[in-house]
């Protein structure tokens, strides 16, 4: 890589990294699911201009019908997971178990994508990320812990196997869509999945709108949701995809080092070993090839 791709390589890196420690900080004003709605109703509206350029009423039904389900699985489900697991337990914590993102995404596209087959270091990507995710649970086996807190654990891998499900669907089902169309469909649907689950989960959760408030949303909207996405799929046909993949080893690492500067997130002996074996998992299973030669496309969230 170099020049351009070398910069918009870089932002997505850092703004993925970053939004860990925002919606942490947003969410001592916020309820998470109207946060994360408002989020992408922000996103979605930016990028409303650019649909009707793309000619979307000849779009067939079935091509809208699986935009919308990955927007589903990718911006509602698995965003809905990742908010509320940060409410609990830190943003560093959650953004090391979301990367295992990599290692679910190997496994489905061996399932749902002829090309796409499972290797030997595959498998050895996700036994090593297992290992990580069990040192990393293993709080939740305490009986001094909080219900909420053993949940919010694993709510991270919750989300990223829906974000992996949906990203495998999106490389079946979707090639040839327009790229803001696909992510303002993408967004649209989070939107409204995400701000039904406020209406009818979240009615008794006051929401403070704080300057610190409106900031955390703007910045995920626009520079995590909007500016990141499209910097990814500009990259996308001109970086190898094996670099893509690192992305969400990158910013998780980011994530970390943010979580533990600016909110003082603990990095014990237990946090270290487990997120380095999910971090060489994840490492792992983006250079991983499948028989036919094809690296497996691994975005991040």
């Amino acid at each position: 890589m170099r020049g351009r791709a070398v910069i918009l390589y870089c932002v997505c890196c850092l703004l993925w990294g970053s939004t860990w420690l925002v919606i942490k900080i947003g969410l001592d004003d916020l309820p998470p699911f109207l946060f994360g709605g408002i989020r992408m109703a922000i996103a979605s509206t930016i990028l409303a201009p650019w649909v009707f350029r793309h000619g979307w009423q000849s779009m067939p039904v079935q091509r809208w019908a699986g935009m919308a389900l990955v927007g589903l699985l990718q911006m509602g489900l698995s965003y809905a997971a990742v908010f509320a697991a940060e409410r609990f337990i830190a943003s560093g914590l959650t953004a090391v178990l979301f990367c295992t993102y990599p290692i679910w995404v190997v496994g489905l596209a061996h399932h749902l994508l002829p090309d796409e087959r499972l290797t030997a270091l595959h498998v050895l990507s996700a036994g090593l990320g297992v290992l990580g995710i069990a040192v990393l649970e293993a709080p939740a086996l305490s009986l001094e812990l909080a219900p909420g807190v053993a949940l919010a654990l694993f709510l991270p891998l919750a989300a990223a196997v829906s974000s992996a499900l949906g990203n495998v669907l999106q490389k079946r089902r979707l090639s040839g869509v327009p790229l803001s169309l696909n992510l303002w469909m993408q967004t649209l649907v989070g939107a409204v999945l995400l701000l039904s689950m406020h209406f009818a989960l979240e009615s008794g959760n006051p929401a403070r709108w704080t300057p610190r408030a409106f900031g955390a949303v703007l910045y995920l909207a626009v520079l995590g949701t909007v500016v990141a996405f499209l910097c990814l799929f500009w990259l996308i046909p001109r970086v190898p995809m094996v670099v893509i993949g690192a992305i969400p080893v990158i910013d998780t690492v980011i994530a970390v080092a943010l979580g533990s500067a600016v909110l003082h997130e603990p990095l014990g002996g237990r946090f270290l070993l487990g997120g380095a074996m999910v971090l060489g998992g994840a490492a792992l299973a983006t250079r991983a090839r499948s028989p036919a030669g094809a690296p497996l496309r691994v975005t991040t969230s």
